[in-house]
């Protein structure tokens, strides 16, 4: 026999209890889970409404369509990685490769959701507008084609999302123009990577190596970062190429006019003109003592603009109120750089905290370099050609009184043991070609350069010395001169008009180059 006393009964009846209140709580707390879908509410201590709530939530991603396409597939497999760099590999050149077989526009993004939100709800649909057109990280392409439909891609980031969009508009794309924007995707890509690569490179030679013909324009815009932002704005059509890159090291701006076709010369000319003035451009980086990841950006781009030219052309028509046409000769451009005119400056975010006992001896550097052409005249039989090239470096910086020895300038006078350089260079070319019916009657080339170096040196915080060297070099070629002797020597039995316009001449263009060396000037 079994006897249950009270206590035993009261024992039992209070284990009872506690069950059912144990699986009130638990059925509570499995409706509210499957209520919220995405996020479990765990209750700690009574059903008091005071006791806190702990929600814990799991990140889901919220796409912006269906996505079982390629280039989701794409999105979902970039998204999953960090940093601007893995996030835009290949989705550039994808989404400019999608017009071999589809002309239409295209949109899509995917996003990581903590709230239990819908994905179509308002807030997610702010969310992928942003990612379209104002993300932390953004990068568009505008092309605009000679038939007039205008094509814009774009590319974004942040911490929470990656989108990409593909908008067709102001008309239909033809069969060349699908072609002809595949054709730019490798392109595109490489002008991607350069700007999220550390340090960033601005590779852009892709971007201009289209037929104006079929594309009348391509712009590139860019702002990464969002505490050390990064920008680029590049433009290339017939007529005009420029490039606009700013960030934390400093700005890069080069605008080059294509107009003036008729003075543009052979490959082996203009290459040979690109590489004296990257010369140029490496001896100001290296005299200025600038930084050698803005210089590179500097020399890309510069390169980049000054490439691919297409084709060139005999005739100018002038500008005036009154158009003149005027027909140049392979003797007006034997007599050119063969570089089109262009306008390129590169300027150094100053650093002013370099000595805190001396803080007005800032670290700066700026260089501007440009070519300007002018032809005028009544006509071809009466022309004249001016070509001015022209550079200017201006640099401030500090250097340890050892080799090799990096600067630490404190308060302490045992620190203020180094150089202050001062840098002012400017050198100038100047090409002016006369004609007089038809005649060649003037053709010469003024040239000058010119090195300020002012050096102060410091021993433990006192000026031990102060040293400025000036030098300068100037010079004038008569290259028409030059022309006459080679026709007396060569072809003396011909007229000398006949000599130019039918016989092989000497190069003259390596002559006409700028020089910014006034050691290298003086023996040219």
């Amino acid at each position: 026999m079994t006897v249950i006393s009270a206590t035993g009964n009261q024992t039992l009846n209070t284990l009872v209890t506690s069950t059912k209140s144990l699986t009130a709580v638990s059925t509570a707390a499995s409706q509210q889970q499957a209520s919220t879908a995405q996020s479990s509410a765990v209750m700690i201590g009574q059903t008091d409404t005071t006791s806190p709530v702990y929600n814990i939530t799991k990140p889901v991603l919220v796409w912006e369509r269906s996505s079982s396409d390629l280039m989701s597939s794409k999105l979902a497999s970039n998204f999953s990685n960090a940093g601007n760099a893995a996030r835009f590999t290949g989705l550039g050149a994808a989404l400019l490769e999608r017009f071999t077989t589809d002309s239409s526009s295209y949109s899509q993004s995917v996003m990581k959701q903590t709230s239990a939100q819908s994905a179509s709800s308002a807030a997610n649909v702010a969310a992928q507008t942003q990612l379209h057109t104002k993300a932390d990280n953004q990068i568009s392409l505008s092309i605009k084609t000679a038939s007039g439909a205008l094509v814009d891609i774009t590319l974004g980031s942040d911490d929470d999302g990656l989108g990409v969009q593909v908008n067709v508009s102001k008309g239909t794309l033809s069969d060349a123009d699908r072609k002809a924007l595949a054709g730019l995707a490798e392109g595109f890509q490489k002008a991607i990577d350069g700007l999220t690569a550390q340090p960033p490179k601005l590779d852009l030679s892709g971007l201009t190596k289209f037929d104006t013909s079929v594309l009348s324009s391509v712009d590139l815009h860019a702002t990464l970062g969002t505490t050390h932002t990064q920008t680029l704005d590049f433009h290339a059509d017939a007529t005009t190429r420029s490039v606009k890159s700013a960030g934390n090291a400093g700005t890069v701006d080069i605008s080059v006019d294509m107009s003036k076709r008729a003075l543009l010369g052979t490959d082996s000319q203009q290459k040979q003109a690109l590489n004296s003035y990257l010369k140029q451009i490496n001896s100001a980086g290296n005299r200025g003592n600038a930084d050698e990841s803005l210089m590179a950006m500097f020399k890309d781009a510069f390169t980049a603009l000054n490439s691919n030219y297409g084709d060139t052309a005999t005739t100018y028509k002038s500008r005036g109120s009154e158009p003149v046409y005027f027909s140049l000769t392979k003797t007006d451009k034997n007599m050119m750089t063969g570089l089109a005119d262009f306008t390129a400056s590169i300027s150094q975010t100053p650093v002013d905290t370099t000595n805190p006992m001396r803080p007005d001896e800032t670290d700066t550097f700026s260089y501007q370099v440009s070519q300007a052409s002018t032809i005028t005249g009544t006509g071809t039989q009466d022309r004249n050609i001016t070509q001015k090239q022209q550079s200017h470096l201006v640099a401030r910086y500090h250097q340890s009184l050892t080799p090799g020895l990096q600067l630490n300038l404190t308060s302490d006078r045992n620190s203020q043991n180094y150089l202050y350089y001062q840098i002012d260079d400017k050198s100038e070319s100047t090409t002016s070609v006369q004609y007089h019916k038809g005649a060649l009657v003037s053709a010469s080339v003024d040239q000058s350069a010119s090195h300020l170096t002012h050096i102060q040196k410091y021993v433990k915080g006192a000026l031990e010395s102060d040293i400025t060297t000036p030098e300068s070099t100037s010079k004038t070629t008569d290259l028409l001169g030059k022309l006459q002797s080679a026709w007396e020597n060569n072809a003396p039995r011909m007229s000398f008009r006949d000599y130019l316009n039918h016989q092989a001449l000497p190069d003259l263009s390596s002559l006409v180059l700028m020089e910014s060396d006034p050691a290298a000037l003086k023996n040219k």
